[in-house]
């Protein structure tokens, strides 16, 4: 608990309401065991929950949630009365970015403090329902160094990268380290809650120990806290019910992934898939579905294992290839659904709030989009439809309104039915994505036709060109197609002459290696000749991709 009310001066900011986006979904089969032992860590910190997973093994099927894997019967029998299937504390604050420093768990720490205050401070008066004090992340990392560096000799700080001296082991950054030092290190409870005005988030790395006026805001600061026990937590089960029963915010440790597509590589997608067919080292043996029928070679390419509706996934194990552990990451929990499913079909899991950023990268140093949601929405409290008006993804393909044609596009009913639903209707091209170059031509205007499953986890998207939208999309070498051909006029009209479509989904049709734009390839000139269909020219109204994950496209 808190000791000291605030200063009224000090007073942060107005809380939004629940449908605040930024909210996480982490399903349960992320952690559960196929048959490696399941070693999960959870602790609970003077009532604060702060988790940490060990050790990352196989998911198991949605319906094996409430199962052990190791006796084959249900667990579900000990329960003498039936749980709440689904749970989220109240007070959270809103989130905030991280952004290039590995200081996750920071920010995991202070979401503790935040909750922790603002439901004592509404409890106790000191606050209103909607307020809630922002805490700085950038002297709870001070603190933490300064606290370190007071230990007596022969006691360590693991944390971020270290170095001796003497006897003690002391970091040198905070890029890594454990919420429970809220626990361990005493001195933080007089010295880490401090007003964000007083010390802003600095998100240049190296800039660990920076925070001007420290000292003299310390020595005025009225925020103390304190921390009765620390406990840990092993089950899922466990987490839950704690949940339910102290209705206290928690801190979440996962392992993060790096998930494995394997890409068709054909000459007619080598070009914007950056992939040759003809490499035997890099071509791997395709997916055994029928989609991938067709594809002599696929490629490896990798993602973040979190999607742009702000879901956390791995792909199935046996038919796709096992994820890479590349890391860990720490968040705050602040509930969980049992009957939530996620794009990637998980049934059941945690909802985090998470400290990334929402939309495209923030810089060159960051390959993929990200996406969130609002608690409410993991809680499926609101529909998708009232969600997108506070949490439109609008980055998100998924997100984006599709129409048939571009004479429909245009129309002022498409353009009203868009506005309603809060999808983006009008896109530009930006072609900015580390995985799909030459796709389009960057700046000119689009409009998106259709999204269509694919198999494997991947998808094709077809767009239209909007010729009196901006700047002229086309030249040579830029029209694109791929087997489900697009109309070719810019007022309207059908579809275009399928010649050797090989279907919606599907594998390569009647025309071989031409079905996905012949000898041009997407990005080429002769986009639809092969196969049967017309020549697709440099006016072609509109083009497809090749299958890759849907979030390829932003």
């Amino acid at each position: 608990p808190f000791n000291t009310p605030l200063l009224p001066s000090l007073l942060a900011s107005r809380m939004p309401s629940q449908n605040t986006p930024y909210s996480h979904f982490e399903p349960y089969s992320h952690f559960e065991p196929a048959s490696a032992p399941f070693n999960p860590r959870h602790a609970a910190i003077g009532g604060f929950a702060v988790g940490g997973f060990l050790a990352f093994a196989a998911a198991l099927a949605a319906l094996m949630l409430y199962c052990d894997p190791k006796i084959q019967t249900q667990a579900v029998t000990v329960e003498t009365a039936p749980a709440a299937h689904k749970f989220a504390v109240d007070f959270s604050t809103p989130v905030e970015l991280q952004e290039y420093r590995g200081t996750c768990w920071i920010f995991a720490a202070v979401a503790v403090l935040e909750w922790s205050y603002r439901s004592q401070g509404v409890a106790r008066g000191w606050l209103s329902a909607d307020q809630y004090v922002r805490l700085s992340e950038q002297a709870f990392g001070v603190a933490v160094l300064d606290a370190c560096r007071a230990l007596n000799d022969g006691t360590s700080c693991v944390v971020g990268d270290e170095v001796w001296r003497g006897r003690q082991l002391l970091p040198r950054d905070l890029e890594g380290g454990e919420p429970t030092l809220l626990f361990y290190l005493s001195r933080l409870s007089k010295t880490a809650a401090l007003p964000w005005s007083v010390c802003p988030y600095t998100a240049k790395p190296g800039s660990d120990g920076e925070c001007p006026g420290l000292a003299e805001a310390r020595a005025t600061n009225p925020l103390t806290f304190s921390l009765a026990s620390i406990d840990w937590l092993y089950e899922r089960r466990a987490v839950t019910q704690r949940l339910r029963e102290t209705q206290r915010l928690m801190t979440l440790s996962t392992p993060l992934l790096t998930v494995r597509y394997l890409l068709p590589c054909t000459a007619a997608s080598a070009h914007v898939l950056k992939c040759n067919p003809k490499d035997k080292e890099e071509c791997r043996v395709c997916p055994a579905e029928p989609a991938f029928g067709g594809a002599a070679c696929c490629v490896v390419s990798e993602r973040d294992s979190s999607t742009m509706g702000g879901e956390f996934f791995r792909l199935p194990s046996g038919s796709h290839l096992e994820p890479v552990l590349e890391g860990a990451h720490a968040m705050a929990l602040v509930g969980y659904s049992d009957v939530f499913r996620s794009q990637q079909g998980f049934v059941g899991g945690y909802i985090v709030k998470n400290s990334w950023w929402d939309g495209l990268p923030p810089g060159p140093g960051w390959k993929q989009a990200r996406g969130s949601h609002s608690v409410a929405f993991f809680m499926q409290q609101v529909s998708p439809a009232d969600e997108a008006a506070v949490c439109p993804n609008a980055h998100s393909p998924q997100s984006w309104y599709p129409c048939g044609s571009v004479r429909a596009c245009r129309s002022n009913k498409t353009a009203a039915f868009a506005r309603a639903a809060n999808q983006p209707l009008h896109l530009t091209c930006l072609d900015a994505s580390p995985f799909l170059r030459g796709l389009c031509r960057k700046g000119e205007p689009l409009f998106l036709r259709s999204i269509a499953p694919f198999g494997g986890g991947l998808a094709t998207a077809c767009f239209l060109r909007d010729r009196l939208g901006g700047s002229d999309g086309g030249d040579e070498g830029k029209a694109v197609v791929n087997r489900r051909r697009v109309e070719e006029q810019t007022g309207g009209g059908g579809e275009s002459g399928d010649g050797g479509d090989g279907g919606d989904g599907g594998g390569s049709g009647d025309g071989g290696e031409g079905s996905y734009g012949g000898e041009g390839s997407y990005g080429g000139e002769r986009g639809g000749e092969a196969g049967g269909g017309r020549r697709h020219s440099h006016d072609s109204a509109g083009f497809c991709s090749p299958p890759v994950p849907i979030g390829d496209l932003a």
